[in-house]
């Protein structure tokens, strides 16, 4: 152990393979046809690879980039893709069945096989993002939708989703307590969940949920014209790491070093790490970073997070308003990133490595590194102090 809170992967290998159980999780195959459809959504364009040469410096780097998802469709959070993608998959999967066709995303937008898709209603619970993010989805294909809120979810969030049109039931628990109630009531009512976790018989929706993250992934290789040493992503249930993961793992010459990154009382994948499969975190949850505030880890996704991240650290909850105001007030020469408490995690874990010699060391972090961050939310109306 080099330190209690950074603990490296004892399954990973140098010349570990993207495998088939790892494209069942992430299949790279048709991500940039993908892109190509989302063009014709009016809201898309891809989120800037915004560079951060003098945090570079400052760090012992070569370079820093963050991954803006704080643009993404005028939405503020990399779970728009998740959300949206998996509603038209849903849709047009059924489209397909109905006659045996494929229907575009511009098909499904339009209506044109509202026979099919009007009696859809989605479902899902969130602690926020991924919630508006169906919702948004619904609202753009025409559907009802429904949001089970945790307890914590911010007042902000919440006005957020019913700006979507969606329904909002709010559960007297945790982020799990609302999962459980969303599968019993949509079970009730014959809606469509469309979940970011998995469970057993369930993996589909998760499945197109990740195939949307993949698209954030895909442009910044497109965006970078060198790939980056080293990848520190932020995880709740694993959505978003399998997706960045997996997705450079399978079409990057050489596999960059993985750290994934979580709060301190949310460390499900920490605590999974160290026992090599999947249980529970070691805390509660509780904690200002909203949109990781998981205690199980999606099991889809340990085939992808569990056997090729490198390695696996846990943030304090007082490293973030530091991480949020070095995305927000930059050094000289850096551009500005709003950043929200879960998306400047990545950040978070990075400043904690770069500060502590025997991490940097451990990492083979040097001036010859290059580093890739996601900022998955932005500040969400909430500005750093």
């Amino acid at each position: 152990m080099v330190t209690p809170w950074l603990e490296k992967n004892p399954r990973t290998a140098k010349g570990l393979k993207f495998g088939r159980d790892q494209q069942y999780v992430i299949n790279p195959n048709g991500i940039a046809e993908l892109c190509e459809e989302l063009k014709q959504c009016p809201r898309h364009v891809p989120t800037p690879l915004v560079a951060l040469p003098a945090l570079a410096e400052r760090l012992g780097l070569s370079e820093i980039r963050v991954k803006d998802e704080s643009q993404r469709f005028g939405f503020g959070a990399f779970k728009a893709l998740g959300g949206v993608i998996a509603v038209y998959n849903a849709l047009s999967s059924a489209v397909g069945d109905a006659y045996h066709t494929n229907a575009s995303f511009a098909d499904v937008m339009n209506g044109r096989h509202k026979e099919v898709t009007r009696p859809f209603v989605f479902s899902t619970a969130s602690s926020g993002n991924h919630g508006r993010s169906v919702a948004a989805g619904a609202k753009l294909f025409g559907n009802r939708c429904v949001i089970f809120l945790p307890k914590f979810t911010s007042a902000e969030k919440e006005a957020a989703i019913r700006a979507r049109g969606a329904e909002v039931i709010r559960i007297d628990g945790d982020y799990d307590t609302a999962v459980a109630e969303c599968k019993r009531r949509s079970q009730e009512n014959g809606w469509a969940i469309i979940s970011d976790t998995s469970w057993d018989g369930y993996d589909s929706a998760p499945r197109s949920v990740m195939r949307g993250y993949c698209v954030l992934a895909h442009e910044a290789v497109t965006q970078w014209q060198q790939a980056p040493t080293h990848v520190f992503v932020q995880a709740g249930v694993g959505g978003l790491a399998a997706a960045v993961i997996g997705y450079l793992w399978a079409v990057l010459p050489t596999r960059p070093t993985f750290v994934v990154v979580e709060p301190e009382s949310a460390d499900c994948w920490f605590q999974s790490n160290r026992v090599g499969k999947p249980t529970l975190a070691s805390g509660n949850a509780d904690t200002v970073m909203g949109g990781l505030a998981c205690r199980e880890i999606s099991p889809i996704t340990w085939p992808v997070v569990g056997e090729a991240t490198d390695w696996f650290m846990t943030i304090e909850e007082d490293q973030v308003l530091p991480a949020r105001r070095l995305l927000g007030h930059p050094l000289d020469g850096d551009a500005a990133i709003a950043s929200g408490p879960s998306g400047c995690a990545g950040m978070a874990g990075l400043a904690r490595v770069c500060t502590d010699e025997a991490a940097f060391k451990a990492l083979k972090l040097d001036r010859h590194s290059r580093v890739l961050l996601i900022n998955s939310e932005g500040n969400l109306g909430e500005e750093p102090a």
